[in-house]
């Protein structure tokens, strides 16, 4: 695996390792003394005195990332090289053939800033790339902790499918402070194994960051700036129905992953405090189901959409609201670069709006991760309710 050009040029050590042990040894070794951090600045110009910047590592976060294949782990790579700012220490993990022979290759770089921090120091970081097979590739939860940084926050991006039944997993979770996952990914319909990992984390009490959740928030962006209009803010506590229609690829009989649009449906029952009365039930791709809002009914459903694109995106929300004779029709679209909302009251227009708000990449989410140090305040009753949903 090769770094950018960009992150070449600031590459100031690296080495192998063949055992866990050995890696962590290095690094441990590398940090000792002022003579070995003098090593890793050796190439760093001179600040404006001609003095040699003194490397030190950055306290942000230990990163790891579990990846399936080379490809997905320097597409991960990539994303740090936007990043405002840097984990102290990265591991990018592949695990290989997990009935091969039991082996552990290392890789360690570090880098820093090629412009010192203005108090005589080059804030530095360590990325270590791991290939591991066999017994090793199959025990994450030994490998990680001894290779973390323990005195900083660890974030698991698990950049692939996630097996909530593992018992390494159940383990690795124990040592991690936050998992990030796409719920989009995940095999089948994905709401049971998003359900499942959601009542692992409650148990190891890990939190859980998802990229398709955190997408979401021009969406929810787009439903509340219409309820805050004059005429559409009294239907709130009005609804009745909650539509979402999802692209179901090029087969209806084919299962589509639904957590995006289950997620819709999710965060406005948790912002509703509404009660799930009946969990979501598939009928041939339509989903439904129900929630009561102080002894509302209000109905649920997950409708697909044959050849609209990539399986699984959402590709509309309808929330409808009756009071007093007054039916409130809502809809949210979104495309790249923005989202569309429109309402109408017993079918005239009373809110139409276009609000510009691209679609996150995985670096962008990645930053705001690592920026924030901690989950969207809004996603534990999102995933509780969620989990609540599929039942």
């Amino acid at each position: 695996m090769n770094l950018s050009a960009a992150e070449l040029s600031t590459l100031r050590w690296k080495s192998t390792a063949h055992s866990v042990a050995e890696a962590d040894a290095l690094l441990a070794r590398l940090w000792s003394s002022t003579e070995s951090r003098q090593q890793i600045s050796a190439n760093t110009s001179p600040d404006d005195n001609g003095a040699t910047p003194l490397a030190v590592r950055t306290g942000v976060m230990n990163l790891v990332v579990v990846a399936p294949g080379e490809e997905r782990a320097v597409g991960a790579a990539s994303s740090l090289t936007s990043l405002p700012r840097n984990p102290s220490r990265t591991l990018f993990i592949v695990p290989r053939d997990p009935e091969g022979p039991p082996t552990f290759q290392a890789r360690l770089e570090i880098f820093c800033a090629v412009t010192p921090r203005g108090d005589g120091t080059s804030a530095c970081t360590e990325l270590l790339w791991i290939d591991a097979s066999g017994e090793a590739g199959r025990h994450l939860s030994s490998m990680v902790p001894q290779l973390s940084l323990h005195d900083l926050p660890t974030l698991l991006w698990w950049d692939h499918t996630v097996d909530p039944t593992s018992r390494d997993l159940k383990e690795l979770l124990r040592g991690v402070d936050r998992i990030l996952i796409n719920g989009a990914d995940q095999q089948g319909v994905g709401v049971e194994v998003v359900r499942d990992l959601i009542t692992l984390s409650n148990a190891s009490g890990t939190a859980i960051s998802d990229f398709s959740l955190i997408r979401q928030a021009r969406w929810r962006d787009a439903v509340a700036s219409a309820f805050d209009e004059p005429e559409v803010a009294p239907y709130l506590h009005a609804i009745t129905k909650i539509r979402a229609t999802y692209s179901a690829g090029s087969s209806i009989t084919a299962p589509a992953n639904v957590v995006k649009p289950t997620y819709h449906l999710a965060w406005l029952a948790s912002r509703l405090n509404a009660r799930v009365t009946a969990p979501l039930e598939n009928h041939a791709g339509t989903w439904s189901g129900a929630i009561d809002e102080e002894g509302r009914r209000i109905a649920l459903t997950l409708e697909p959409v044959l050849d609209a694109g990539r399986s699984g995106t959402t590709l509309a929300l309808h929330i409808t609201a009756e009071r007093r004779g007054g039916v409130l029709e809502l809809s949210v679209r979104a495309d790249g670069a923005s989202t569309h909302v429109r309402a109408s009251i017993n079918g005239t227009p009373v809110h139409e709006r276009t609000l510009r708000a691209k679609r996150a990449t995985d670096a962008e989410l990645l930053s705001q991760a690592l920026e924030l140090g901690e989950v969207d305040p809004l996603s534990p009753s999102i995933l509780r309710t969620f989990a609540q949903l599929v039942g």
